[in-house]
């Protein structure tokens, strides 16, 4: 009787475990849902303006793919310059980041290393139809932020970046104008 008693229970907390996790699962990919028109290939350019002078273009090309199943997107982003004195490209940026959403805060997370070995844990937010607003601090320094704008039927992505030392002043520092390719 006790053997029997063990396995209802046992098999009664696998089928609640079971059920919660899917629920969670199924409920992330809802959430992962508002990022769909981000897969793909997108290629454009960018302005970067580091300090006084003009502005560094760069040639982009963003490559963002869905994974497991829907609950997570990878998106790595490479720009590259035109070196008229080796008249070669050569890479100015280059990022891989992970967006994810996390339930038990409800809150996207958007993860970003960089080339040079730095890494960002930045905030998302989704701001409308296709637009979204995403971000980080930089410890002593001040914090950034990135608007994005997407328009699916015209398959273009402009996104704006701005930088301030005390989060009330914004100074635009960033343009990108993609568009999708695949």
């Amino acid at each position: 009787m006790k053997n029997l008693l063990i396995l209802i229970l046992s098999i009664l907390l696998h089928a609640i475990t079971t059920g919660t996790l899917f629920a969670q699962e199924t409920g992330d990919k809802e959430k992962m849902k508002v990022f769909a028109a981000w897969v793909g290939r997108w290629q454009g350019e960018s302005f970067m303006r580091m300090g006084p002078g003009e502005p560094r273009k760069a040639t982009m090309d963003e490559r963002i793919e869905s994974k497991l199943d829907g609950m997570i997107l990878l998106v790595e982003g490479i720009g590259k310059t035109f070196d008229p004195a080796t008249k070669q490209d050569f890479v100015v940026h280059h990022a891989l980041a992970i967006l994810s959403y996390d339930k038990s805060t409800d809150q996207y997370k958007f993860k970003s290393y960089l080339k040079d070995g730095r890494s960002t844990d930045a905030w998302v937010k989704v701001t409308g139809e296709n637009t979204f607003q995403w971000g980080f601090d930089i410890p002593g320094r001040g914090k950034m932020r990135y608007a994005i704008a997407l328009d699916p039927v015209k398959k273009t992505w402009d996104e704006t970046g701005e930088f301030s030392q005390d989060g009330t002043t914004w100074n635009n520092f960033f343009n990108m104008h993609l568009t999708k390719t695949e």
